[in-house]
Order: structure tokens, then sequence, then C-alpha cells
């Protein structure tokens, strides 16, 4: 995979995941949302689900109380959550 997403998410308790990723899956509080390396700048309400990494090695799943998404240039993604 030639381009990736740099993946951050935060508690308020600190870092609980980083790193990289080809695809990330999430529930915002409208839908199922799909981030590639590439995707446009935005912001996105989460909703209580699990969060799908799919990195080269496989998928990874971590849970997320809601929160907040946001995808910046350059294919960097923070998700701030409470949980």
């Amino acid at each position: 995979m030639s381009k990736m997403l740099h993946i951050e998410i935060v508690k308020p308790t600190g870092k609980v995941y980083e790193g990289q990723a080809a695809m990330l899956i999430v529930r915002a509080i409208n839908g199922e949302l799909g981030v590639l390396p590439g995707h446009a700048p935005m912001l996105a309400l989460l909703a209580e689900r699990e969060v799908r990494i799919l990195t080269e090695e496989g998928e990874r799943q971590l849970l997320v109380q809601g929160g907040i998404l946001q995808v910046k240039p350059e294919s960097e993604v923070t998700i701030l959550t409470s949980g």
C-alpha cells in the first residue's frame, strides 16, 4: 500500500492508539463513514461503537464511547473520545 492514514485515538487519560492504516471505518451519528488516504478534511460526531482500523496486518477494532473525528490534510486522522 503506497499511501497510508496516520491515526491517533485519544481519551482523557491519554493516547490509546497511534499507527498507520489503509482505511478507517467509524459510525458517525448520521451513519457509517469510511476514511481512505487523501480524504477531504472534515469533522464528524461519533456514536458509541467500534472503530475499525484496517492495516496491512489485518483489522483492529477499538470501542469508543462517542467523540469527535477530525480528518486533517496529509491523511492525518484524530479521534477524541471520552472512553
